[in-house]
């Protein structure tokens, strides 16, 4: 829990505190790198917490997963996905992270494929595999925030009693 506590801290901080005005193409591609690092390290708590982070985390309105979210459905999105898999592991594939920014739009986007393996040990269920992973984020505003959110399963590479699969 309280090193949970302290990356989301340690994020939100770099998210909130750290102004926006980052107008050089590296500085923005290193903090967008960072922010995508730091996301899956903060997913792959096992706990609730993460949701906490969303209004800091992500913009008034996202796309995740092609679809348009509020901050509070979002919310209740991640809600629902902690509750079916509450143990989680998530990790960038080493060398497959990418980013590449505009800069005069002020957004990056990080690309990279992701290793997972989540698990509900009360309903015996269990998935790992790899997958393409998006994250947007915007450097317009007082601070970065994330502004989609997306990716596509690649293929499982175990499963154990595969009900609920979502």
């Amino acid at each position: 829990m309280a090193k949970f506590r302290a990356l989301l801290i340690g994020t939100v901080a770099i998210m909130a505190v750290s102004p926006s005005y980052a107008a050089d193409p590296q500085e923005m591609k290193e903090r967008t790198a960072f922010i995508a690092d730091r996301y899956l390290q903060i997913w792959s708590s096992s706990n609730v917490n993460p949701v906490a982070g969303v209004p800091y985390m992500y913009g008034r309105t996202v796309l995740f997963y092609g679809k348009p979210y509020t901050q509070a459905d979002l919310q209740a999105e991640k809600q629902r996905a902690i509750s079916q898999w509450p143990v989680r592991h998530y990790v960038h594939r080493p060398g497959t992270l990418r980013v590449i920014c505009n800069t005069a739009a002020r957004k990056c986007a990080a690309r990279s494929t992701i290793d997972f393996t989540v698990a509900n040990p009360k309903r015996g269920t269990r998935k790992s595999g790899s997958a393409k992973f998006d994250l947007g984020v915007s450097f317009a505003g007082p601070h970065p925030v994330i502004l989609y959110e997306g990716g596509s399963l690649n293929r499982r590479r175990s499963s154990e009693n595969a009900e609920g699969n979502g």
